[in-house]
């Protein structure tokens, strides 16, 4: 009997531990960028976005000004929305907000928002990769 005690303790506590992590701060990135110019910068960020349905959703970008693009992610019933500050030195990814559904009451948002963030980054960086 002490045995199943054991077995359900441990059992509950690693649920626990499991669900521990689903909420995080919102992370922001800076990526340094060489040997571009500033336009194919802002080429490879608009060349991120992707069109009809992606393994992670889609991202629509929309150029703001001339230093800033807005990314949304539409993924399911999700929606996330990033600036994107850009030169010929570096681009940032920025946390605008995030769906309700989202949002945990403690300002901190579903781990899926880092992870989609990282995505777009790795995207960006394949298309500066292209560009050189």
């Amino acid at each position: 009997m002490k045995f199943l005690k054991y077995v359900v303790s441990a059992l509950l506590f690693s649920l626990l531990i499991g669900c521990a992590g689903k909420y995080q701060e919102p992370k922001n990135i800076t990526t340094s960028v060489d040997g571009l110019t500033k336009e194919q910068v802002k080429k490879a960020i608009l060349a991120s976005a992707t069109n009809g349905r992606a393994a992670f959703g889609t991202w629509k970008m929309d150029v703001i000004d001339s230093n800033t693009i807005r990314g949304r992610l539409f993924n399911r019933k999700f929606e996330v929305v990033v600036n994107i500050p850009y030169s010929a030195k570096n681009y940032s990814i920025n946390y605008v907000s995030v769906s309700n559904n989202l949002k945990n009451g403690h300002g901190q948002i579903h781990r899926n928002y880092n992870r989609w963030i990282n995505n777009l980054d790795a995207k960006i960086q394949e298309n500066i990769f292209r560009t050189k």
